[in-house]
């Protein structure tokens, strides 16, 4: 049923990446998918902040954790588990080249650099879906 149905493959999805990184998400509905100028009004560094220190301090494990969660639900389903990460990956490299974009535009924001995981680390992720 699963399968047939795309929309609780998606459901799972979604539901996926809010339980490990519910911060990022919620941001990027408030902040990052309004308009960029009023939306950067309101925002300060101290708003992003702490999202770019929680980021940067736990999402290679907060990936491990969705691996293995997708392994579980999907044991049976190699090509399966192998697309829903992919899907997961795209979706949080989109979350996170969100909150960079933010940072940039954010007055002060430049001090926050230090602490962003480059996107070239985040697809260090590859070497997890050759394992599933």
């Amino acid at each position: 049923m699963l399968l047939q149905n795309g929309s609780l493959l998606s459901e799972f999805q979604d539901d996926l990446l809010q339980e490990h990184f519910s911060d990022l998400v919620k941001f990027v509905k408030a902040y990052a998918s309004e308009d960029q100028s009023s939306s950067m009004e309101r925002l300060a560094i101290a708003h992003v902040e702490p999202l770019v220190k929680d980021f940067a301090s736990r999402w290679k494990a907060a990936v491990e954790l969705m691996l293995k969660d997708v392994i579980t639900s999907f044991s049976n389903l190699l090509c399966i588990r192998m697309e829903i990460l992919k899907e997961e990956v795209a979706q949080l490299l989109e979350h996170h080249s969100r909150l960079s974009e933010c940072v940039k535009l954010i007055k002060g924001g430049s001090a926050l650099n230090k602490n962003l995981v480059s996107i070239t680390s985040i697809y260090e992720i590859r070497k997890y879906s050759r394992t599933v």
